[in-house]
């Protein structure tokens, strides 16, 4: 049966568990009767994923100079939940903010007052780096607080907080948690980089690309790796210090995209780098995906070189020479001297290869290069210049494997379009002198940036020479602001 009263006092909407409408009552007196009435509770978040709480005013008729979430209240006849929450939202913190509703629950709290809070209550998330400016009629303070450090003083200080917040907080945490997540799914992440010191190695990797590199005999830097032992961890962020691995286990289609989740399951299908090649890396090969399946349980390795950074002379080595057999290749390798009988290329910044498994290959000494590979790490020594480790010890060979590997009809494919397509990934070539808008939201695929030159801001971050960043697939749009002309590669599969 309908309830209706007619006093002038603010009236709260009464419901059902099904929410529906059954009739209006005076606020106050829907709290002596404990009647279930319509309410919301609105969550702000900063890009630090820090909630805003504020403290309810002292003369509040419950649970005056308590802690809660960011705002609550009532919805007013014909008023929707939405226009409900942001007008709440200015006029007790003085802020604007886009909100989403993300569940409801129905919750009973009796007060020390006799006053009783029996809510249908629709909770709301919404994100803003602005401060608010409180109304002292309503609010005492305010903060933002780290969700895990909130969590330990509710459990140790209950008394400070409202029951409803304390309620929402305990079973419904992990509602607001997946939302949150989901809307820091949708901004670049950026890892911390991986450096591998190398025999080869030099410093270019500093001097060029701003790397706070351990040696100058750094070789490499894995930019986004789901390599076994060498897993990125993500910095500066939401999610800083988790894993890559662990983010894709735990959200594999807003991560990788549907398509990609179905084909790779939770593996992460690329491993990227930069090399920095002070001297020529061994001479070598990767096998195929069916040889690397058979022998090591694991994708091939097949890659592409684009040049950032070459010194006068500069080669690659790629591929046998025109008419090298088998036969040829191995009275070489027994004389100690493969130059002969392989390809010889010399390149400049801005040249791009492709290198199949298969392919006989090494990068020369002056060489800067930003590498795209499948995830493996495989790799078959053959020739290594006759030069110690960094142990001092020769490193291992592997001629044995790679004769099995090698395909002596593996010609160079140098790439010169700006849009590149592998079996294994797909690449852009952006030079840039202007901003770029993209949608992507049909795209189903992550998307790499490797900045090689250049000074940008992604999606609103900055994004700088050497950087190299990650865009989950749930992400709906690409804005890339150019402060400082230059070239990025776009990857995705």
């Amino acid at each position: 049966m309908p309830y209706f009263f007619s006093m002038q006092e603010e009236q709260v909407i009464l419901v059902n568990k099904k929410d529906e409408v059954l009739g209006y009552a005076p606020k106050m007196a829907a709290h002596q009767k404990a009647l279930l009435h319509r309410a919301f509770s609105v969550f702000i978040f900063n890009d630090k994923g820090e909630l805003l709480l504020q403290q309810r005013a002292a003369h509040k008729y419950h649970s005056p100079g308590l802690w809660t979430n960011t705002v609550c209240s009532h919805q007013r006849k014909n008023e929707s939940n939405i226009e409900a929450g942001k007008r709440r939202l200015k006029e007790e913190m003085g802020m604007t903010a886009k909100l989403k509703e993300v569940f409801h629950f129905i919750y009973k709290a009796p007060f020390d007052n006799g006053l009783t809070e029996h809510e249908l209550d629709h909770v709301m998330i919404g994100f803003s780096n602005h401060e608010p400016k409180i109304n002292p009629d309503e609010v005492m303070a305010y903060k933002w607080e780290n969700l895990d450090k909130m969590a330990e003083d509710i459990q140790k200080n209950p008394q400070h907080y409202t029951e409803w917040f304390k309620i929402i907080f305990k079973n419904s945490l992990s509602h607001l948690q997946r939302e949150l997540d989901r809307y820091f799914l949708q901004k670049p992440i950026k890892f911390e980089p991986i450096f591998k010191e190398k025999p080869w190695g030099g410093h270019k990797l500093k001097t060029i690309l701003n790397k706070h590199i351990p040696s100058d005999k750094t070789g490499e830097s894995w930019e986004v790796s789901a390599v076994k032992n060498n897993v990125s961890s993500v910095k500066e962020s939401y999610f800083e210090g988790q894993k890559l691995t662990y983010l894709i286990k735990k959200y594999p289609n807003e991560i990788l995209g549907k398509k990609i989740h179905q084909k790779f399951g939770t593996d992460f299908p690329l491993l990227i780098k930069y090399i920095d090649a002070a001297d020529d890396l061994s001479i070598q090969v990767h096998p195929n995906d069916d040889l690397a399946q058979k022998r090591h349980d694991s994708f091939g390795k097949n890659e592409l070189w684009h040049i950032i950074q070459a010194d006068e002379g500069a080669v690659l080595y790629i591929g046998f020479k025109p008419g090298i057999t088998e036969s040829d290749y191995l009275k070489q390798l027994k004389k100690g001297d493969l130059l002969p009988i392989i390809n010889k290329i010399q390149v400049k910044a801005g040249d791009t290869f492709y290198i199949p498994a298969g392919t006989l290959h090494a990068i020369g000494k002056g060489i800067l290069l930003a590498e795209v590979q499948q995830t493996s790490d495989i790799t078959y020594r053959i020739f290594d210049w006759n030069r110690p480790g960094l142990d001092g010890k020769p490193r291992p060979l592997h001629t044995e494997e790679a004769l099995q590997a090698l395909d002596f009809e593996a010609k160079i494919d140098q790439k010169l379009e700006s849009y590149i397509e592998t079996p294994y990934f797909k690449i852009d070539k952006l030079q840039l002198n202007q901003n770029l808008s993209q949608d992507i939201s049909d795209l189903d695929s992550f998307i790499i940036l490797m900045n090689t030159e250049g000074n940008f801001e992604v999606n609103g971050y900055p994004f700088k020479k050497g950087e190299t960043l990650l865009l989950p697939a749930i992400a709906s749009k690409l804005e890339i602001n150019t402060l400082q002309k230059g070239h990025l590669l776009k990857i995705y599969l």
